[in-house]
């Protein structure tokens, strides 16, 4: 809804931002309509709303340029976009006017599309220590259930790093749509990841996705997966 803040931590050229931002605009259209608001009042409340409430990081910075002039052809917001940046780093490594426009644990919506693949790696000790599911996890033999050990893994596919800081950067009870490789859900090797999620998540939805939905640019099998962040999971739910 309008009061919802909206993040994309890899928001490439901004299309879920973009489809985002009309759906808000929508609702601040139709709502201004009923109140008698004049036009002018309802275009103030689109930009106040786009300014304080949308965010997107793109560490690629021409597409993170090209998601900032969409945003702004739809009424300003270019100043939540923030290019060249790394969601992935630790947010105090992050420039002062990305820590001051995105904090941890503030958000009620998180759309995206995250990079995924196994020729993509992300390293370094410093990185991968803040995430969960960079450290290794093992079956334990008494109930046969996944444990975190104090092993952090020399890499990580950027795909379920970008999982733990989605998660990072929702507040509790709010929302992610984000859309993942099929192997994440599927693969025994990667049970932890799902177990994971069902120990800090509710599942809203789940969309099997057919392997044409991104080519030509890659043929892989995803999903499209719908969370809540919540403490305690309902059981059966």
């Amino acid at each position: 809804n309008e009061n919802d803040k909206i993040i994309d931590p890899a928001c490439g050229s901004g299309g879920f931002l973009v489809e985002a931002l009309r759906h808000v605009h929508k609702k601040i259209e139709d709502n201004g309509s009923k109140l008698g608001w004049p036009k002018s009042e309802i275009d103030a409340e689109k930009i106040s709303k786009i300014n304080s409430n949308f965010r997107g990081i793109e560490r690629d910075g021409f597409l993170g340029k090209v998601a900032k002039a969409y945003m702004v052809l739809l009424g300003d917001g270019k100043s939540g976009v923030y290019p060249g940046e790394d969601s992935l780093n630790n947010p105090k490594d992050w420039s002062l006017k990305t820590r001051n426009g995105i904090q941890l644990n503030s958000f009620d919506l998180v759309l995206t599309n995250p990079p995924f693949g196994a020729k993509i790696k992300v390293e370094g000790e410093d990185k991968l220590k803040q995430y969960n599911l960079s450290y290794k996890f093992e079956k334990e033999k008494n109930n046969n259930e996944w444990a975190k050990t104090n092993k952090i893994k020399s890499e990580e596919a950027p795909q379920v790093l970008f999982i733990d800081r989605c998660l990072q950067l929702l507040k509790d009870g709010g929302r992610m749509g984000i859309v993942l490789p099929d192997g994440i859900l599927s693969n025994p090797t990667d049970g932890y990841i799902v177990d994971y999620l069902l120990k800090n998540c509710e599942i809203i939805g789940l969309i099997d996705m057919p392997m044409s939905t991104f080519l030509p640019k890659t043929p892989t099998k995803c999903h499209l997966l719908f969370l809540k962040k919540v403490k305690n999971p309902k059981k059966n739910y």
